[in-house]
C-alpha cells in the first residue's frame, strides 16, 4: 500500500475511531452520534464522486452529505423491519458498515480543503445558521414534533407499524430513530439538530445550484433570501420533513445537472437516489419531478448520437429510484392504513368540491405571518419581472397581457378567481417555449411552476405546503436581481457601487429583522401574545390571524416541571389539560389523562395554540391552587388540585393574549412555586424511549373482549358507591384499536335485565376521542356516569357494554376473551343496586 494510499484511508479511520470512543463517554455520547450518523457516511459518500487525484469540490461535499442521511435513513428503515426493538448495537455495527465500505473510494479530508471553508456560501450557511440554531432549544414540542417523537419512541421499542400509520413519508421519524437510538436519551435542540443540519445543507445546495445555472451573485443571493424565508426558519426549527425535503430535491437537481453537462454516470445515479430520499421524506418531492425530467430530457436530446447507452443509463437509474421507495411504500400500500391515509390526502387536503380553486388571497394571512409583507411583494415583484425578460424581443405586451388579465379576475365583481390559474399556467408555458429562455431559466421555472400551480390552483387547502414553491422562486428573483443590477451597473447614471451595496444590505436587514422578532426572539413570544406584540415596524392587512398552521414559533411553558414531579411520583393520578394530547402527553410521562370533568388534577397552560376547552367555573369551585410553574420568572403555567384549601380567590381577568384566565401573579398560601430551569436537566436524563410510552393504569380489572376484530376492551374500572335508585355509577373504560378505523363508533352503556334501568351512550372520550383517530397501540381512556332511574328495584343488574356505528346504528359483534362469539354485546359485570 502506497503512502498516499495510506494517508487517504487513515483520516476517516481515526475519526471514526473517535466518533466510536466517543459514544461510551456521556458527555460526548450525542455529538459522537451525531458525527457518526449524519456526517461520516457523507464525507464518505463524497469520495464516490471525486476523482482520486484531488480533493472533492463543495458540490461534491454536499451531495455526499445528503447521500450519507439518505443512506443512514433507509438503513434505519431496514433495521426497524427487523422483529423486536431498535437496538444501539444493532445500528452501531450497520453504520460502521457502511463507512467502512466506502472508505476505500474516500479521498483526501474535505474538510481541509480551504476553498471549502472560505467563499460567499460561507456567509450564507452562517446567516442560515443564525437564524435556525439560535435559542434552538428554547420551545417545547409543538404537536407535529411531539407526534413524531412519540412514533419514533414506539418504533425503536419494537411497533413495526409505526411509519405506516405516519400518514407521510417515514424519513422525519428515522431520524430521530437514529439519533435516540445511539444517544441513549434527547431532549429539544438534540432531536432538532439533525434537521437543521439539513436545512442548511439545502440552502448550501441552493446556492450551489444557482451558481451553476446563473452565477456566483445569483446563487448566493438565491441562498440568502431562502435563508430567511420565515417557512423555511419556522420549519427548520422543528422536527419536520420539510428541510429534508429542500435538502434532497435541490441536491437532487444539482447533481442531474451535473450529469446533464456530460459528468459521469455516477451524478446520475445520485441524483436518482437524492429524488427517492427526498419521497420518503414527504410526497411534495413529487413536485420536483418535472424540473427533474425536464434536465434528464435535455441530456438525452442533445446527445442522441449517444441515445443508446443514455437510455439504459436513465432505465437503471429510474430503477434504483423504484428500489429505494418501493422499500417502503409497497408495504404501505399493502398495510390496511394506506387506504385511510389516501382518503385523508384526497379528501380533506386536495379537496373533491371541483377541478380548481383558487388559494392566493387565501394563503396570504399565513404568508405575512411567517413573512413580511415587504418580502413577499419584493420578491412577487421580481417573479414578475422574471416573466418579462423571455419576451424582451417583444416587448411587454405579451408578459404584461398575461399578468393583467390574471389579476382582472381577482377584481370582477362578483370575482372570478379561478381564471388566475388557467391563465397564469399559460403564461409559464410561454416563458418555457420562449426561444430566450435558457436551458437553466426553463430548469427553474419548470421547478417553481409545479408546486405553485398545484399548491394555489388544485388543492382547497394547503396551509402552509405553499412553501414548496419558495425556493425555485427565490432562484428566479436572485436571477432577475443580478440582471437588473448588471444593467444598473452598466448605465451611464450607475450609482457608485458603496452606495448601492450599502442600499441592498439595509433592505435585507430590514427583511431579516422581521423573522428574528417572529422565530428568534422570545421575550416576549409574538406569536403566543399577538396582536399586544406585533411588531410596529411591519404593515400587515389585517390584525387578524388564521386559527391554526403555525409551525417553529418559541414557546415555552414549562411542562417540564411536570415531567419531572410524574417521574418522582409528587403527581400522580388522572388529569385534565387545555394543552393538547400530542405535547402534554410526551411531558407528562405517561400520567393518564382525562377529557372529562372533575379529574384530580388540572394542568393550565398560558396562551396555548390548538386549546383544549376547559369550563373554567370547575376550577374556581371546586380546585385549589397546587402548584405555579415559571419560565425565566415569568408565570406559564399553573397545576390545580381538586378539593378547597381554605378559599380560593376567584381567577382574575386574562391577561394580553392569554386565553385561559391567568390567576394572580403573586402565590397564595400554601402554593408551591416551580422555575423550569431548575428541572430542565433532570427531566431531559431520564427523556428514553421506554419512559414516554404510557402502560396500563393499575388497579383495573382486566376484561379482554374483541369487538368487530378492530377493537379490544382490555379492562375497565367501576365505581358503586352510589348504586342506589336515582344514584348513578361511574365507569371507565380503556380500549386499544387493533387497527385502523374508518368507520365513527358509539359506546353503549345499559344497566339492564329486560328493562332498561340505567343508559348512557357516546363518543369516546367525552366527545373527543372519536374512533376514527385512534392507533393501535395506544390506549384510550373513556369514561360514563351512568345514572339509575328512580323506579330502579333493589338486587343485581347486569351492565351491558358495546359499540355500534353513529351511521347506521349497527353494533359490532362481541367475542370473549377466548374467542368465542356471544353476540353483539359485552356482559361487563353485574351492579348491585342497594
Amino acid at each position: 500500500m502506497t503512502l498516499c494510499r495510506r494517508g487517504r484511508l487513515l483520516w476517516p479511520l481515526l475519526l471514526i475511531a473517535l466518533a466510536n470512543i466517543g459514544l461510551a463517554l456521556p458527555a460526548t455520547r450525542y455529538g459522537a452520534a451525531f458525527i457518526l450518523l449524519w456526517l461520516l457516511p457523507g464525507l464518505a459518500w463524497a469520495g464516490s464522486l471525486t476523482d482520486r487525484h484531488r480533493r472533492p469540490t463543495a458540490e461534491e461535499v454536499a451531495v455526499g452529505l445528503g447521500l450519507g442521511i439518505g443512506t443512514v435513513a433507509l438503513l434505519t428503515l431496514l433495521l426497524h423491519y427487523i422483529p423486536g426493538p431498535l437496538t444501539f448495537l444493532m445500528l452501531l455495527l450497520t453504520v460502521n458498515v457502511l463507512v467502512f465500505a466506502l472508505i476505500p473510494i474516500t479521498p483526501r479530508p474535505p474538510l481541509l480543503n480551504s476553498k471549502l471553508v472560505i467563499g460567499h456560501w460561507s456567509l450564507v450557511i452562517l446567516v442560515a445558521a443564525f437564524f435556525r440554531l439560535l435559542y434552538l432549544g428554547y420551545s417545547e414540542f409543538q404537536g407535529d414534533e411531539a407526534v413524531v417523537m412519540m412514533r419514533a419512541a414506539r418504533a425503536i421499542l419494537g411497533d413495526g407499524a409505526q411509519l405506516f400509520y405516519h400518514q407521510k413519508g417515514p424519513a422525519e421519524v428515522l431520524l430521530p430513530m437514529a439519533t435516540w437510538t445511539l444517544s441513549g436519551t434527547i431532549n429539544e435542540w438534540q432531536a432538532r439538530l439533525p434537521f437543521v443540519f439539513a436545512g442548511l445543507l439545502g440552502i448550501a445546495a441552493l446556492y450551489l445550484l444557482g451558481r451553476r445555472w446563473f452565477n456566483e451573485r445569483s446563487g448566493w443571493i438565491a441562498a440568502l433570501l431562502l435563508a430567511i424565508n420565515g417557512y423555511f426558519i419556522g420549519f427548520g426549527r422543528i422536527v419536520q420533513y420539510q428541510s429534508l425535503v429542500l435538502a434532497m430535491t435541490t441536491l437532487a437537481l444539482l447533481a442531474l445537472w451535473r450529469w446533464s453537462e456530460g459528468a459521469g454516470r455516477r451524478w446520475l445515479f445520485a441524483g436518482a437516489a437524492l429524488l427517492a430520499f427526498g419521497l420518503l421524506a414527504h410526497y411534495d418531492a413529487a413536485l420536483t419531478l418535472p424540473a427533474a425530467a425536464y434536465i434528464v430530457g435535455r441530456r438525452l436530446w442533445r446527445d442522441r448520437s449517444q441515445w443508446r447507452t443514455l437510455r439504459w443509463d436513465v432505465l437503471s437509474a429510474v430503477l434504483l429510484a423504484l428500489g429505494i421507495l418501493a422499500l417502503f411504500y409497497l408495504p404501505y400500500v399493502r398495510h390496511p392504513n394506506f387506504a385511510k391515509t389516501l382518503d385523508y390526502l384526497s379528501g380533506a387536503r386536495i379537496g373533491a368540491k371541483g377541478p380548481l380553486y383558487n388559494n392566493l388571497l387565501s394563503s396570504l394571512p399565513l404568508a405575512t405571518f411567517y413573512n413580511s409583507i415587504y418580502y413577499l411583494i419584493g420578491l412577487a415583484g421580481l417573479l414578475v419581472v422574471a416573466s418579462f425578460l423571455p419576451f424582451r424581443r417583444f416587448g411587454l405586451l405579451i408578459p404584461a397581457s398575461c399578468i393583467l388579465c390574471s389579476l382582472a379576475p381577482l377584481l370582477l365583481r362578483p370575482p372570478a378567481p379561478l381564471l388566475s390559474g388557467p391563465i397564469l399556467a399559460l403564461l409559464l408555458t410561454l416563458i418555457l417555449l420562449s426561444p430566450r429562455s435558457s436551458p437553466a431559466t426553463r430548469a427553474a421555472q419548470a421547478w417553481f411552476s409545479a408546486p405553485f400551480i398545484f399548491y394555489y390552483f388544485l388543492v382547497q387547502t394547503p396551509r402552509t405546503h405553499v412553501l414548496n414553491a419558495f425556493p425555485a422562486a427565490t432562484l428566479l428573483a436572485a436571477f432577475t436581481l443580478d440582471y437588473l443590477l448588471t444593467r444598473t451597473t452598466s448605465s451611464i447614471l450607475h450609482p457608485p457601487s458603496y452606495i448601492l451595496h450599502s442600499s441592498l444590505l439595509a433592505v435585507f436587514l430590514f427583511l431579516a429583522y422581521y423573522p428574528y422578532l417572529m422565530f428568534i426572539q422570545h421575550d416576549p413570544e409574538i406569536k403566543r401574545t399577538w396582536p399586544a406584540h406585533r411588531p410596529a415596524l411591519y404593515w400587515r392587512p389585517s390584525d387578524k390571524v388564521p386559527h391554526d398552521g403555525y409551525f417553529g414559533f418559541p414557546y415555552r411553558a414549562g411542562w417540564k416541571v411536570v415531567g419531572a414531579l410524574a417521574e418522582e411520583g409528587i403527581l400522580s393520578g388522572v388529569y385534565a389539560s387545555n394543552e393538547e394530547q400530542e405535547v402534554a402527553g410526551w411531558y407528562t410521562r405517561g400520567m393518564e389523562r382525562t377529557y372529562c370533568p372533575a379529574p384530580e388534577w388540572y394542568l393550565m397552560a398560558q396562551n396555548v395554540q390548538d386549546e383544549v376547552t376547559i369550563d373554567q367555573s370547575e376550577i374556581e369551585a371546586a380546585y385549589h391552587l397546587w402548584g405555579e410553574v415559571k419560565v425565566a420568572g415569568e408565570p406559564k403555567l399553573w397545576v390545580y388540585h381538586r378539593g378547597q384549601r381554605g378559599t380560593t380567590p376567584p381567577l382574575q381577568r386574562p391577561t394580553v393574549g392569554a386565553r385561559f384566565p391567568r390567576p394572580s401573579r403573586f402565590p397564595r398560601p400554601n402554593t408551591e412555586v416551580y422555575h423550569v430551569e431548575d428541572y430542565v436537566s433532570r427531566f431531559d436524563a431520564g427523556t428514553t424511549p421506554a419512559s414516554l410510552i404510557p402502560s396500563l393504569p393499575g388497579g383495573i380489572t382486566p376484561a379482554g373482549y374483541t369487538l368487530g376484530e378492530i377493537v379490544r376492551l382490555v379492562g375497565y374500572r367501576l365505581d358503586t358507591a352510589d348504586a342506589r335508585p336515582g344514584g348513578n355509577i361511574h365507569l371507565v373504560l380503556y380500549w386499544e384499536a387493533l387497527g385502523p378505523i374508518e368507520t365513527r363508533y358509539q359506546v353503549f352503556n345499559q344497566l339492564y335485565d329486560g328493562a332498561m334501568w340505567g343508559q348512557k351512550d357516546g363518543t369516546p372520550g367525552c366527545g373527543l376521542r372519536p374512533t376514527t383517530f385512534w392507533e393501535p397501540g395506544q390506549i384510550v381512556r373513556d369514561e360514563y356516569t351512568i345514572p339509575i332511574a328512580s323506579s330502579t328495584p333493589p338486587g343485581d343488574i347486569p351492565l351491558l357494554v358495546g359499540m355500534y356505528s353513529l351511521d347506521t346504528g349497527e353494533r359490532l359483534p362481541v367475542h370473549d376473551p377466548n374467542g368465542v362469539p356471544i353476540g353483539d354485546t359485552i356482559p361487563l359485570t353485574m351492579v348491585t343496586v342497594q
